[in-house]
Protein backbone atom coordinates (compact mmCIF):
# COMPACT_ATOMS: atom_id res chain seq x y z
CA UNK A 1 0.00 0.00 0.00
CA UNK A 2 1.43 3.35 -1.07
CA UNK A 3 1.40 6.24 1.38
CA UNK A 4 0.49 9.66 -0.03
CA UNK A 5 0.47 12.89 1.94
CA UNK A 6 -2.11 14.66 -0.26
CA UNK A 7 -4.00 12.67 -2.88
CA UNK A 8 -5.83 14.84 -5.42
CA UNK A 9 -8.63 13.18 -7.39
CA UNK A 10 -9.32 15.11 -10.59
CA UNK A 11 -7.11 16.96 -13.05
CA UNK A 12 -9.28 19.96 -13.90
CA UNK A 13 -8.54 23.51 -12.86
CA UNK A 14 -9.45 22.82 -9.20
CA UNK A 15 -7.16 19.81 -8.92
CA UNK A 16 -4.30 21.49 -10.75
CA UNK A 17 -4.59 24.62 -8.62
CA UNK A 18 -4.51 22.46 -5.49
CA UNK A 19 -1.36 20.78 -6.75
CA UNK A 20 0.29 24.16 -7.34
CA UNK A 21 -0.53 25.23 -3.79
CA UNK A 22 0.75 21.92 -2.39
CA UNK A 23 4.10 22.53 -4.04
CA UNK A 24 4.19 26.14 -2.85
CA UNK A 25 3.50 25.12 0.76
CA UNK A 26 5.83 22.14 0.79
CA UNK A 27 3.24 19.38 0.78
CA UNK A 28 3.84 16.20 -1.17
CA UNK A 29 0.97 15.41 -3.55
CA UNK A 30 -0.10 12.89 -6.15
CA UNK A 31 -2.85 13.58 -8.69
CA UNK A 32 -5.00 10.85 -10.22
CA UNK A 33 -7.08 11.62 -13.31
CA UNK A 34 -9.65 9.22 -14.74
CA UNK A 35 -9.09 10.31 -18.35
CA UNK A 36 -5.90 10.34 -20.41
CA UNK A 37 -5.35 14.10 -20.20
CA UNK A 38 -5.42 17.04 -17.80
CA UNK A 39 -7.87 19.91 -18.04
CA UNK A 40 -11.25 18.46 -17.10
CA UNK A 41 -14.11 20.65 -18.27
CA UNK A 42 -11.74 23.23 -19.74
CA UNK A 43 -11.83 21.03 -22.84
CA UNK A 44 -15.57 21.65 -23.10
CA UNK A 45 -15.49 25.44 -22.89
CA UNK A 46 -15.61 26.71 -26.47
CA UNK A 47 -16.80 30.23 -25.74
CA UNK A 48 -14.68 33.21 -24.71
CA UNK A 49 -13.59 33.29 -21.06
CA UNK A 50 -13.55 36.96 -20.05
CA UNK A 51 -14.24 36.65 -16.30
CA UNK A 52 -11.02 34.91 -15.24
CA UNK A 53 -8.57 37.82 -14.80
CA UNK A 54 -6.18 39.07 -15.86
CA UNK A 55 -6.42 37.63 -19.37
CA UNK A 56 -9.33 37.09 -21.73
CA UNK A 57 -9.11 33.59 -23.18
CA UNK A 58 -10.58 32.60 -26.54
CA UNK A 59 -11.78 29.31 -25.04
CA UNK A 60 -10.96 26.72 -22.40
CA UNK A 61 -8.10 25.24 -24.42
CA UNK A 62 -6.32 28.60 -24.37
CA UNK A 63 -6.50 28.80 -20.58
CA UNK A 64 -5.34 25.19 -20.28
CA UNK A 65 -2.36 25.94 -22.50
CA UNK A 66 -1.25 28.67 -20.10
CA UNK A 67 -1.93 26.49 -17.08
CA UNK A 68 0.06 23.58 -18.55
CA UNK A 69 3.14 25.80 -18.79
CA UNK A 70 3.11 26.49 -15.05
CA UNK A 71 6.34 25.08 -13.54
CA UNK A 72 4.47 23.25 -10.78
CA UNK A 73 2.14 21.56 -13.26
CA UNK A 74 5.02 20.51 -15.50
CA UNK A 75 6.73 18.61 -12.67
CA UNK A 76 3.51 17.32 -11.11
CA UNK A 77 3.18 13.60 -10.40
CA UNK A 78 0.10 12.49 -12.36
CA UNK A 79 -1.40 9.05 -12.89
CA UNK A 80 -3.78 8.98 -15.82
CA UNK A 81 -6.76 6.70 -16.44
CA UNK A 82 -7.10 6.13 -12.72
CA UNK A 83 -10.28 7.07 -10.87
CA UNK A 84 -11.51 7.12 -7.30
CA UNK A 85 -13.52 3.99 -6.47
CA UNK A 86 -13.95 3.90 -2.68
CA UNK A 87 -12.77 5.35 0.61
CA UNK A 88 -12.33 3.82 4.04
CA UNK A 89 -13.17 6.67 6.39
CA UNK A 90 -11.69 4.94 9.45
CA UNK A 91 -8.47 3.57 7.96
CA UNK A 92 -7.99 6.71 5.81
CA UNK A 93 -7.39 4.68 2.68
CA UNK A 94 -8.46 5.41 -0.86
CA UNK A 95 -9.11 2.73 -3.44
CA UNK A 96 -8.77 3.72 -7.08
CA UNK A 97 -9.25 1.69 -10.24
CA UNK A 98 -5.54 0.82 -10.13
CA UNK A 99 -4.21 1.03 -6.58
CA UNK A 100 -4.82 1.30 -2.85
CA UNK A 101 -3.43 4.34 -1.05
CA UNK A 102 -3.04 5.28 2.60
CA UNK A 103 -3.47 9.03 2.62
CA UNK A 104 -3.19 11.88 5.07
CA UNK A 105 -5.57 14.06 3.06
CA UNK A 106 -7.83 13.51 0.08
CA UNK A 107 -8.82 16.44 -2.14
CA UNK A 108 -11.87 15.57 -4.26
CA UNK A 109 -11.91 17.65 -7.43
CA UNK A 110 -13.82 15.26 -9.66
CA UNK A 111 -16.19 17.82 -11.16
CA UNK A 112 -19.59 17.05 -12.60
CA UNK A 113 -21.23 14.85 -15.23
CA UNK A 114 -24.27 15.56 -17.41
CA UNK A 115 -27.65 14.20 -16.34
CA UNK A 116 -29.13 11.48 -18.51
CA UNK A 117 -32.58 11.02 -20.05
CA UNK A 118 -33.59 7.34 -19.65
CA UNK A 119 -36.04 7.53 -22.57
CA UNK A 120 -33.11 8.25 -24.89
CA UNK A 121 -30.93 5.30 -23.85
CA UNK A 122 -29.42 3.80 -26.97
CA UNK A 123 -30.51 6.67 -29.19
CA UNK A 124 -27.96 7.08 -32.02
CA UNK A 125 -28.78 10.70 -32.85
CA UNK A 126 -27.97 12.40 -29.54
CA UNK A 127 -25.24 15.03 -29.60
CA UNK A 128 -22.60 14.68 -26.85
CA UNK A 129 -22.46 17.03 -23.82
CA UNK A 130 -19.26 18.52 -25.21
CA UNK A 131 -20.98 19.67 -28.42
CA UNK A 132 -20.33 23.39 -28.90
CA UNK A 133 -23.22 25.37 -30.34
CA UNK A 134 -20.76 28.07 -31.34
CA UNK A 135 -17.68 26.26 -32.67
CA UNK A 136 -19.59 23.29 -34.15
CA UNK A 137 -22.94 24.86 -35.05
CA UNK A 138 -22.27 24.80 -38.80
CA UNK A 139 -22.35 20.97 -38.69
CA UNK A 140 -26.14 21.08 -38.18
CA UNK A 141 -26.86 23.40 -41.09
CA UNK A 142 -30.25 22.69 -42.63
CA UNK A 143 -31.26 20.11 -40.01
CA UNK A 144 -34.16 19.90 -37.56
CA UNK A 145 -33.06 19.75 -33.92
CA UNK A 146 -34.62 19.22 -30.52
CA UNK A 147 -32.92 20.89 -27.57
CA UNK A 148 -34.01 19.65 -24.14
CA UNK A 149 -33.81 21.81 -21.03
CA UNK A 150 -34.89 25.12 -19.54
CA UNK A 151 -31.70 26.55 -18.07
CA UNK A 152 -29.29 29.14 -19.44
CA UNK A 153 -27.20 26.61 -21.32
CA UNK A 154 -30.21 24.97 -22.97
CA UNK A 155 -31.76 28.23 -24.12
CA UNK A 156 -28.45 29.67 -25.26
CA UNK A 157 -27.81 26.48 -27.24
CA UNK A 158 -31.22 26.66 -28.89
CA UNK A 159 -30.72 30.30 -29.87
CA UNK A 160 -27.22 29.63 -31.23
CA UNK A 161 -28.41 26.69 -33.32
CA UNK A 162 -31.18 28.69 -35.01
CA UNK A 163 -28.49 30.53 -36.94
CA UNK A 164 -27.72 27.35 -38.90
CA UNK A 165 -30.45 24.75 -38.34
CA UNK A 166 -33.62 24.64 -40.38
CA UNK A 167 -35.72 24.49 -37.24
CA UNK A 168 -35.09 24.11 -33.50
CA UNK A 169 -37.65 22.85 -31.00
CA UNK A 170 -36.94 23.58 -27.35
CA UNK A 171 -38.54 21.07 -24.97
CA UNK A 172 -39.00 22.39 -21.44
CA UNK A 173 -40.31 20.10 -18.70
CA UNK A 174 -41.73 22.88 -16.53
CA UNK A 175 -43.96 25.88 -17.27
CA UNK A 176 -41.19 28.43 -16.80
CA UNK A 177 -37.55 29.01 -17.65
CA UNK A 178 -34.73 28.54 -15.19
CA UNK A 179 -32.70 30.68 -17.57
CA UNK A 180 -32.47 34.46 -17.38
CA UNK A 181 -35.73 36.26 -18.24
CA UNK A 182 -34.15 38.20 -21.10
CA UNK A 183 -33.91 34.94 -23.04
CA UNK A 184 -37.68 35.04 -23.56
CA UNK A 185 -37.33 38.19 -25.60
CA UNK A 186 -34.55 36.74 -27.69
CA UNK A 187 -36.46 33.53 -28.36
CA UNK A 188 -39.62 35.37 -29.40
CA UNK A 189 -37.73 37.07 -32.24
CA UNK A 190 -36.62 33.81 -33.85
CA UNK A 191 -39.03 32.42 -36.48
CA UNK A 192 -37.36 29.00 -36.65
CA UNK A 193 -37.55 28.31 -32.91
CA UNK A 194 -40.53 26.60 -31.28
CA UNK A 195 -40.92 26.20 -27.52
CA UNK A 196 -42.97 23.30 -26.14
CA UNK A 197 -43.67 23.93 -22.47
CA UNK A 198 -44.38 21.15 -19.95
CA UNK A 199 -43.16 18.56 -22.42
CA UNK A 200 -40.78 15.61 -22.12
CA UNK A 201 -39.46 12.89 -24.42
CA UNK A 202 -40.96 9.51 -23.54
CA UNK A 203 -39.51 7.44 -26.38
CA UNK A 204 -37.99 7.43 -29.84
CA UNK A 205 -38.00 5.51 -33.12
CA UNK A 206 -34.98 5.67 -35.44
CA UNK A 207 -35.83 5.69 -39.14
CA UNK A 208 -33.46 6.50 -42.00
CA UNK A 209 -31.17 8.76 -39.97
CA UNK A 210 -34.11 10.67 -38.50
CA UNK A 211 -35.89 10.33 -35.19
CA UNK A 212 -39.56 10.13 -34.38
CA UNK A 213 -39.78 11.36 -30.81
CA UNK A 214 -42.74 10.42 -28.67
CA UNK A 215 -43.67 13.33 -26.43
CA UNK A 216 -45.53 13.47 -23.14
CA UNK A 217 -47.05 16.85 -22.32
CA UNK A 218 -49.45 18.33 -19.81
CA UNK A 219 -50.62 20.71 -22.51
CA UNK A 220 -53.18 19.11 -24.86
CA UNK A 221 -52.35 21.54 -27.68
CA UNK A 222 -48.77 20.27 -27.88
CA UNK A 223 -47.92 17.55 -30.44
CA UNK A 224 -47.53 13.93 -29.40
CA UNK A 225 -44.69 13.30 -31.86
CA UNK A 226 -41.78 15.27 -33.26
CA UNK A 227 -39.57 14.47 -36.26
CA UNK A 228 -35.95 15.63 -35.86
CA UNK A 229 -32.48 14.88 -37.16
CA UNK A 230 -30.59 15.37 -33.91
CA UNK A 231 -31.18 15.87 -30.18
CA UNK A 232 -29.14 18.04 -27.85
CA UNK A 233 -29.90 17.41 -24.15
CA UNK A 234 -29.04 20.31 -21.84
CA UNK A 235 -30.70 19.15 -18.63
CA UNK A 236 -28.03 20.02 -16.14
CA UNK A 237 -25.34 18.12 -14.30
CA UNK A 238 -24.72 16.18 -11.11
CA UNK A 239 -21.69 15.89 -8.86
CA UNK A 240 -19.14 13.15 -9.60
CA UNK A 241 -19.22 11.70 -6.09
CA UNK A 242 -18.94 8.01 -6.90
CA UNK A 243 -16.95 6.20 -4.24
CA UNK A 244 -17.69 8.71 -1.48
CA UNK A 245 -20.40 6.67 0.19
CA UNK A 246 -21.38 7.87 3.65
CA UNK A 247 -20.39 11.50 3.18
CA UNK A 248 -23.10 14.15 3.25
CA UNK A 249 -24.35 15.28 -0.15
CA UNK A 250 -26.79 17.97 -1.27
CA UNK A 251 -28.76 18.78 -4.40
CA UNK A 252 -27.89 16.62 -7.40
CA UNK A 253 -25.14 14.61 -5.76
CA UNK A 254 -22.82 17.42 -4.70
CA UNK A 255 -20.36 16.96 -1.84
CA UNK A 256 -21.24 19.11 1.18
CA UNK A 257 -18.28 20.96 2.69
CA UNK A 258 -17.63 23.53 5.42
CA UNK A 259 -15.96 26.94 5.23
CA UNK A 260 -12.54 25.30 4.80
CA UNK A 261 -13.78 22.86 2.11
CA UNK A 262 -13.82 19.93 4.53
CA UNK A 263 -16.42 17.19 4.23
CA UNK A 264 -17.81 15.23 7.19
CA UNK A 265 -14.33 13.78 7.70
CA UNK A 266 -11.57 16.30 8.39
CA UNK A 267 -9.14 14.52 6.04
CA UNK A 268 -11.43 14.75 3.00
CA UNK A 269 -11.89 18.07 1.18
CA UNK A 270 -14.06 19.01 -1.79
CA UNK A 271 -13.02 21.51 -4.47
CA UNK A 272 -14.63 23.01 -7.53
CA UNK A 273 -17.84 21.99 -9.24
CA UNK A 274 -18.20 18.71 -7.33
CA UNK A 275 -19.02 20.74 -4.22
CA UNK A 276 -20.34 24.04 -5.60
CA UNK A 277 -23.57 23.00 -7.26
CA UNK A 278 -24.55 24.23 -10.71
CA UNK A 279 -25.59 27.69 -9.53
CA UNK A 280 -22.10 28.61 -8.30
CA UNK A 281 -19.91 26.70 -10.71
CA UNK A 282 -17.02 28.93 -11.77
CA UNK A 283 -13.35 28.73 -12.60
CA UNK A 284 -12.48 31.52 -10.18
CA UNK A 285 -14.27 29.86 -7.27
CA UNK A 286 -12.60 26.51 -7.96
CA UNK A 287 -9.14 28.11 -7.88
CA UNK A 288 -9.91 29.95 -4.63
CA UNK A 289 -11.24 26.82 -2.98
CA UNK A 290 -8.07 24.94 -3.90
CA UNK A 291 -5.98 27.62 -2.19
CA UNK A 292 -8.16 27.62 0.92
CA UNK A 293 -8.15 23.84 1.30
CA UNK A 294 -4.41 23.40 0.86
CA UNK A 295 -3.61 26.32 3.18
CA UNK A 296 -5.91 24.80 5.78
CA UNK A 297 -4.14 21.46 5.44
CA UNK A 298 -0.77 23.17 5.80
CA UNK A 299 -1.79 25.10 8.91
CA UNK A 300 -3.49 22.07 10.44
CA UNK A 301 -0.37 20.01 9.93
CA UNK A 302 1.83 22.60 11.64
CA UNK A 303 -0.53 23.09 14.58
CA UNK A 304 -1.04 19.42 15.35
CA UNK A 305 0.90 16.28 14.40
CA UNK A 306 3.78 16.96 11.99
CA UNK A 307 3.79 15.09 8.71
Amino acid sequence: MEHVQVLIAGGGIAGLSAAIWCQRLGLSCLLVEKTDRLGGQLHQIHNEIWDFPPRVYAQGASLLEDLSRHPSVQKLAVRFEEELVAIDRVAKTVTTSKALYRVDYLLVATGVAPNQIPALDGCPRVLPPSFSTTAEATSVAGLDLAVIGGGDRAVESAVNLTKHARHVTLLIRSNHLRARPDWLRKMAALPNLTVLWETEVSGFLHREDRLWLTLASRRPENPQHLLVDLILPRIGVHGNCAGLDGLTMFGDGYLKTDDFQRSDDAWIYGLGDVTNGAAYASLSLAVGQAMKAVKHISMHGRSSTPF
